[in-house]
């Protein structure tokens, strides 16, 4: 009798589990791809690491190949809806942003193998993870989706920073393990806040708005202040940024170039999503810590003398450009982040994984490595040149047309609100900018102008093979191009 009654309820959940979930289909096949991943290592066991590599490339590159596919056709047949409960939210802009993250991974993958870099199981493990957690992110509508989905995006990263198992590893990843346990736990205290002030966990829920512009503001102040604490995070800003270098700097590039991108792109997202649900005024706030972050970053990696330190903090300082968006309207914030997005995960890519080249272990003073590398690999050292140029946000690079639309975008911000805060803001980044071409030339200038001491013999000759390299410049040049094609597409 009891479960005569019971089935037509459980019935009607079901119905609602799978409301719309053909909607989520890309995120749905990057989890199950997560989940075949470790199964299939059942069968890998005990194979040569080689094979073992081989098969993991190809399972996860199929994966993401036919993600993209249904990613694209999702973003071209403009799905729109609530999925699964309502807890997740499908829109243009979600679309489009994880269409870019899911892009980015299968290149990275690509660029990889063609690198011949190992893949293990926990590499493949905390790859996928931060992919799914970044595309869950994007589309979460819930409070609990939306902790859950970062969660899963920092336990990703905690397996790929615990990779490296020598002491520089471990000194890198335990704070970070502790950050990142701290910062959640604060999160999830605010959205116990929130829920006490609103009586839900929804995102676009009428009575979210409502309660927060009604609420005691020094109360609405903590529980933002909570829930900002956990994305800051993510986004490596200032003040939460002390474990960015240590952990960036430990990794290869591939998962160096990973975490730089895809968390940051996924939080500078939800935070424009919360930016237009959230009636509190925050301009002030975000662009007061978007000033601490480009400093910490710009000035931090000023004094740098190990290449992947260096690039460490331009990662902070990037990560707080990209979040400046948050000031934008929402329209116009989610393009100028997709385009940044693109054009940033490009050039990291690029610098990163060109700077790891002949790498031999941690040297507190490896610049000097530099010296003739134009007269050894003149091939290379063009792209890694093209590559900082990027990274500055210079032509022939796409990112210069990225920047002078944040630019524009500000002072537009600015004449909106009239903030002296956001003035300021544009003011410290255009500063920056002008101060990251003295140490991101550093290098060029030693591979262009200075000999090496003593002859090297080679010891960075790797073979040019570098079509992967090239490929990248050419889409790094053809955003700055062809930036309408683009968007077309």
């Amino acid at each position: 009798m009891i479960l005569a009654d019971l089935l037509p309820g459980i019935a009607g959940r079901l119905d609602g589990v799978l409301q719309g979930y053909e909607w989520i289909i890309p995120e749905l096949g990057i989890c199950v791809l997560l989940i075949l991943g470790i199964f299939t290592e059942l069968f890998l066991h005990g194979k040569s690491e080689k094979l073992a590599s081989s098969w993991r490339y190809f399972i996860t590159q199929i994966g993401l190949a036919l993600m993209v596919v249904l990613a694209y056709q999702r973003y071209a047949m403009h799905s729109v809806g609530f999925a699964s409960f309502q807890l997740f939210y499908i829109n243009e802009g979600s679309n489009v942003i994880n269409l870019l993250v899911i892009l980015l991974a299968f290149v990275l993958l690509v660029v990889n193998q063609a690198r011949s870099k190992s893949f293990h199981l926990e590499e493949q493990i905390g790859f996928l993870s931060v992919l799914a957690g970044a595309v869950l992110t994007g589309i979460s509508n819930h409070w609990l989706t939306v902790y859950l989905s970062l969660e899963l995006m920092s336990l990703g990263t905690y397996v790929l920073v615990g990779i490296r198992k020598d002491q520089e590893g471990a000194r890198a990843s335990l704070p970070y393990i502790l950050f990142g346990m701290g910062t959640s736990a604060m999160f999830l205290y605010g959205v116990s806040l929130i829920y006490g002030l609103s009586g839900t966990l929804y995102l676009h829920h009428p009575e979210f708005s409502r309660a927060l512009s009604m609420a005691d503001p020094s109360l609405v102040g903590l529980a933002l202040g909570l829930l900002g604490a956990g994305i800051l995070f993510k986004m490596a800003w200032a003040p939460l940024h002390p474990w960015s270098p240590d952990v960036l700097e430990s990794l290869p590039a591939g998962w160096m170039s990973w975490i730089s991108t895809a968390p940051k792109i996924a939080a500078a997202w939800l935070g424009i999503r919360l930016m237009h649900i959230i009636p509190t005024e925050m301009f002030q706030v975000i662009a007061i810590l978007a000033i601490l972050t480009l400093l910490v970053g710009h000035l931090g990696a000023l004094g740098q003398k190990n290449t992947k330190r260096l690039l460490a903090y331009s990662s902070i300082a990037h990560g707080g450009f990209m979040a400046m968006a948050w000031l934008f309207p929402a329209e116009e914030a989610t393009k100028a982040l997709v385009f940044y997005g693109l054009t940033y995960g490009l050039s990291t890519m690029l610098v990163f994984y060109l700077a790891e080249e002949g790498e031999s272990g941690y040297l507190a003073d490896d610049l000097n490595r530099w010296d003739g590398y134009a007269a050894r690999q003149p091939g290379k050292a063009g792209l890694l040149l093209l590559g900082f140029v990027a990274l500055i946000g210079l032509p022939p690079a796409g990112t210069f047309l990225a920047k002078i639309t944040y630019f524009s975008l500000l002072w537009q911000s600015f004449q909106t609100h009239n903030s002296l805060a956001i003035l300021t803001l544009l003011a410290v980044a255009i500063f920056c900018t002008a101060i990251s071409i003295y140490y991101y030339l550093k290098i060029p200038f030693r591979m262009y102008l200075k000999k090496a001491e003593v002859s090297e013999g080679g010891a960075l000759e790797k073979g040019f093979g570098s079509w992967i390299f090239i490929c990248l410049a050419i889409g790094i040049i053809l955003c700055l191009l062809a930036p309408n094609l683009l968007f077309s597409l």
